[in-house]
């Protein structure tokens, strides 16, 4: 095996091409019990609903792709944003 040696701006780089790939190819399920328009969802009911990791969430906020909103130390996603942005992914591929 070979050893590579990344700067961080190199791996930041990488990992937003990454997340920028998940999104494009990642569908919202629909199958799941969906949340109400308007609903909050937190960081770990968005992971788990679209079969991403925290990370991505996280990288996706900081894109622009999702916004975050905080209610004391907590941090929540609207469903319908969540939504609304995956499909705004799926236009920008077609």
């Amino acid at each position: 095996m070979e050893m590579v040696v990344m700067s961080a701006d190199q791996v930041r780089t990488m990992m937003i091409e990454a997340a920028s790939i998940a999104v494009k190819h990642n569908s919202p399920p629909t199958t799941l019990n969906t949340p109400k328009p308007k609903e909050p969802v937190s960081p770990e009911e968005l992971c788990k609903r679209l079969d991403i990791s925290k990370p991505t969430a996280w990288a996706w906020e900081r894109k622009g792709i999702l916004k975050g909103y905080h209610l004391g130390n907590r941090k929540y996603y609207l469903w319908d944003e969540v939504i609304a942005a995956m499909q705004k992914g799926r236009e920008v591929e077609a």
